[in-house]
């Protein structure tokens, strides 16, 4: 299985607080895999180093083989990696895949690929 996300040894700190340190994990092409832990254990941080939101002090973060450390959200999206926030403001009238199927028209605009 090609490995869609390869992340090594990321650390961010904010002042003299150690968000995240030496973290190094990777997720497959159609491989789910779960960050869980405490409040202030790096969840988020994690999350926002990963998808641009956030630069990280040290480490490295593939792509489907492409470095994107220093892309920006939206160039970081646009090659297949994007974040959701917990507050989801769905299209009411739409159903869940229809909804999802509107963020995947960012990547490419035919039906069949959002799919």
């Amino acid at each position: 299985m090609a490995e869609a996300l390869v992340i090594r040894n990321l650390s961010k700190r904010f002042g003299g607080l150690r968000a995240v340190q030496d973290v190094t994990f990777s997720v497959g092409e159609n491989e789910t895999l779960a960050l869980i832990g405490p409040n202030g254990a790096g969840k988020t941080t994690s999350f926002n180093l990963i998808t641009g939101f956030f630069r990280p002090d040290t480490g490295s973060i593939t792509a489907f083989g492409r470095e994107i450390v220093g892309l920006r959200p939206h160039d970081i999206c646009a090659h297949g990696l994007a974040r959701t926030f917990q507050v989801a403001k769905p299209f009411g009238a739409m159903t869940v895949l229809a909804n999802v199927m509107t963020g995947a028209f960012l990547r490419d605009k035919r039906i069949e690929a959002a799919r």
